[in-house]
């Protein structure tokens, strides 16, 4: 919910035009702050750079980058802040993106320097000397479809002295509903419930033999007749003969549910003594959600002959009680604390880090209304179709469950050289960690049951990078710059035993516009607690589809955490290489291999395939009808999982138009005149693009099945396998007074195969565009209140392009309907922020 904005401090003077040097230019000289090393930079982005992204703060900065920070295995990048580590990711978010000089994103064998493991990027942000600010951003949107509207409010005060800092930011965001009412949504006709009630035989079969001969043909499903009457007369039952009653419970259903959080954030970072420093932050998020899962249902046997209904035999009356609307609500406190402590020996460098988070979360859900008593009024001959009385009503089946979760974090990283060898120094990185995890509550089930799970982790690690061969060095310069890294980690996990990840790569330079990169990462990880502990939240009358009978039904979903889950295994193997073709220019291309083998990996079921329902029976429920009526999507530990893909990046960042001439030399007789003025800056493009393609894609859910294939016409999610192909890009420049650019993922067409016609589903590729414009008011309004404001407009899929599915009869299943897959569609949004 940020806008793009620019614009400095009022406190801080504008800085000059760097006229020729406004070229992105990598140097060997080291910038104050730089985490560069013996690897080339993927990126480095310069104050205009960073402007032509059109970013107002560093979250959107980030979505924006994405394209070059996220890691070839597809891992989100970490971060530095100034070339060291931080407490926590909220010290960079309190910063204004004015208050950067520099980014810089490093490549995966870079991680493991600074204690991170090697398969992600690092990004690291090297803030300006001085910057005081008070930021003041306010947005609003909504869809264009209706419904959805959002409003951000936020304030930060944010002030650099040198190694000093300090900032405040206090933030509210309110996203609104969207009602399956507000969408065009066809309502299910294979629903048995409606408010009138449709009747059906006991275990599927005929009604009432009487009916059949009225009918001509077996009935074994009747829309209850609206005139009281008529409901007592067989032929009353004619005209809905095998024609359900469908009533559209759309205005009763969110698909995005009402949502408000409320966040306040503060970090003082100061130096401690001469060769030290250390900084705390501490946060505090509140949210809360609530939504509408539909009407209550009931389902009322009614006995034969009881002259209530005109039926000899048994029959089942599906009905939903008439304002009975089911809700759910969820409401989570997250308290943070974290601090910093860094300094340096020599030419050794070392910092510690300790962090706390408190989260407290509370979840209700409305399963239905008790029936018990209207079900022993029919059974003495009472109307199944009466109202219920306001108090059984208003009563209601709840699903509650509350836990508390506290985890503390300390990790302790040293690096510096160990050894002078012939090429260079031996860099060393050695690190230590403590992790102590704690989670209780209760848990809703047929009984309400208590959870009391505590872990605690210790770990070790040392990562060594050594340099083989340096052309700067006159070392093998026939080789140019070659160095290898390598680097052994063991964890100790309560539950889990001894868990030991590695790294080993090279990195070889055999001219200077090439690097190619080679490495193999083995990972044992444990599961994050919070997959372990999440509270089990129960949503009932959700939309899905069930791929074995190629129907849609409304089943009741259970999502939360499963303690059960194992560690994960993971091996990337990565061969890249780099080429920054033109001198002075931050122009680069990126192409890598990957193969990917994960061992136990953690996923969501999103669909009930035959193979998930073989794999994983128990997450599966039917009645006794054969109907699906509940899915479990807690995680699960998959098998194996085998992928190799080709990714390719291109970035280029530059400014265009021809290059300032040089200001003239102040001659003796000027020293009191006016400098001459600065020429005007010149205008920034930004282009970043990546591609990935997937040659290979297959898991087994467990050892003994057959492996699935993503990549034809198997699925994980149950919304398509995977895309053999995806793009993602990012394109913006600014000039003058306006930033302007086009965010955009485009991915291919995905399948799902079947024998069944029904279940047999083409998935559409999509294209993804989110154009945004932003404008500095003070360059086309001259006035004081001006100053430092801006204004952005941005449209969130401009097409509105959504994943249309169709299966073998070109028919679309109610479950894939446009709307339920993409509730937002298209969306507005209007900012406005200002500086003071």
């Amino acid at each position: 919910m940020a806008f793009p904005g620019a614009g400095s401090a009022q406190e801080i003077p504008p800085e000059a035009p760097s006229s020729a040097k406004d070229d992105i230019v990598i140097t060997g000289q080291r910038t104050a702050g730089s985490a560069v090393g013996a690897v080339d930079p993927t990126a480095t982005l310069d104050q205009a750079a960073i402007q032509a992204l059109g970013a107002t703060d560093l979250k959107t900065l980030l979505e924006r980058l994405k394209t070059l920070t996220t890691s070839a295995s597809g891992g989100d990048p970490v971060y530095l802040l100034n070339g060291r580590r931080m407490s926590s990711m909220n010290e960079l978010y309190s910063l204004p993106q004015e208050a950067m000089e520099k980014i810089e994103v490093l490549p995966e064998s870079e991680a493991a320097r600074f204690g991170f493991p090697a398969t992600v990027r690092v990004m690291n942000f090297i803030t300006k000397k001085n910057f005081r600010a008070v930021t003041y951003q306010q947005a609003t949107g909504t869809t264009t479809e209706g419904g959805g509207e959002t409003n951000y409010v936020e304030v930060t005060a944010a002030r650099i002295d040198g190694p000093r800092r300090a900032t405040l930011t206090m933030s509210h965001l309110r996203l609104n509903p969207i009602l399956q009412s507000e969408r065009a949504i066809v309502p299910d006709p294979d629903t048995l419930y409606a408010l009138g009630g449709n009747i059906t035989g006991i275990g599927g079969g005929s009604i009432d033999p009487a009916l059949d001969a009225l009918v001509g043909n077996p009935v074994t499903i009747a829309a209850v007749p609206n005139d009281a009457a008529s409901r007592r007369t067989l032929a009353g039952y004619v005209a809905g003969a095998g024609v359900p009653a469908v009533t559209d419970v759309g205005r009763y259903r969110s698909l995005q549910q009402r949502n408000d959080r409320i966040s306040v954030d503060g970090t003082v970072a100061a130096p401690i003594g001469k060769s030290m420093s250390g900084s705390l932050n501490l946060s505090m998020e509140a949210q809360r959600s609530t939504g509408l899962n539909g009407l209550a249902p009931a389902l009322l046997s009614v006995p034969g002959g009881s002259g209530v209904l005109p039926f000899a035999s048994d029959v089942l009356l599906y009905r939903y009680l008439p304002d009975a609307v089911l809700r759910q609500r969820n409401t989570s406190l997250t308290l943070h604390g974290s601090g910093l402590v860094q300094g340096s020996i020599r030419r050794w460098g070392w910092n510690v880090t300790t962090s706390y988070d408190r989260v407290r979360a509370l979840a209700r859900s409305q399963q239905g209304v008790p029936i018990d008593d209207l079900q022993a009024s029919v059974d003495a001959g009472g109307d199944p179709l009466a109202m219920l009385s306001p108090e059984a009503s208003a009563l209601r089946q709840d699903y509650r469950s509350r836990t508390v979760t506290g985890t503390l974090l300390t990790k302790a990283v040293a690096n510096g050289p160990l050894v002078k060898l012939p090429a260079g120094d031996a860099q060393i990185t050695l690190s230590g960690d403590y992790a102590r995890s704690s989670s209780s509550g209760s848990l809703p089930g047929l009984q309400q049951s208590t959870l009391d799970l505590t872990r605690t982790t210790k770990g070790a690690s040392v990562n060594a990078d050594l340099p083989i061969a340096s052309a700067n060095q006159d070392v093998l310069a026939f080789l140019g710059q070659l160095s290898v890294n390598g680097m052994i980690g063991v964890s100790d996990v309560s539950d889990y035993g001894r868990l030991v990840s590695s790294n080993y790569g090279l990195t070889w330079s055999p001219a200077r516009p090439i690097q190619l990169i080679a490495s193999v990462n083995d990972a044992q990880t444990p599961p994050a607690i919070a997959l372990l502990t999440n509270p089990t939240i129960t949503t009932p009358n959700t939309p899905f589809f069930d791929l074995t009978t190629g129907t849609s039904v409304l089943v009741t979903t259970i999502a939360g955490g499963n303690p059960a889950l194992v560690p994960e295994r993971r091996r990337i193997v990565t061969l890249g290489v780099a080429v920054s073709p033109i001198k002075a220019k931050d122009l680069r291309l990126t192409a890598n291999y990957l193969e990917t083998r994960i061992s136990n990996q953690t996923a969501t079921l999103g669909s009930a395939t035959a193979a998930f329902q073989t794999a994983f029976a128990d997450a599966f429920q039917r009645n006794a009808a054969g109907q699906l009526v509940s899915a479990d999507l807690r995680p699960v530990n998959i098998a194996r999982e085998r992928e190799k893909k080709m990714q390719v990046t291109l970035s280029l960042s530059t400014p265009i138009g021809r290059t300032p001439r040089p200001q003239p030399p102040v001659g003796t007789a000027a020293k009191d005149s006016p400098p001459p003025a600065a020429p005007k800056p010149r205008p920034q493009i930004y282009v970043s693009m990546t591609t990935t393609w997937r040659l290979d894609d297959r898991l087994s859910l467990r050892s003994d099945l057959p492996p699935l294939d993503l990549l034809d016409g198997d699925t994980l999610t149950g919304t398509g396998g995977r895309p053999r192909w995806e793009t993602e890009l990012n394109l913006s420049g600014s000039l003058g007074a306006a930033n302007i650019g086009l965010y955009g993922r485009l991915q291919g067409a995905t399948r799902i195969r079947s024998d069944l016609a029904a279940s047999d589903l083409r998935f559409s590729g999509r294209t993804w565009l989110v154009p945004y414009v932003s404008f500095k008011v003070d360059q086309i309004v001259k006035r004081p209140w001006a100053k430092t404001m801006m204004l952005q407009f941005t449209i969130e899929n401009l097409l509105n392009d959504r994943i249309n599915v169709r299966d073998r009869l070109d028919r679309v299943p109610n479950r894939f309907q446009a709307a339920y897959i993409d509730p937002l569609g298209r969306s507005v949004r209007l900012g406005l922020r200002k500086l003071f």
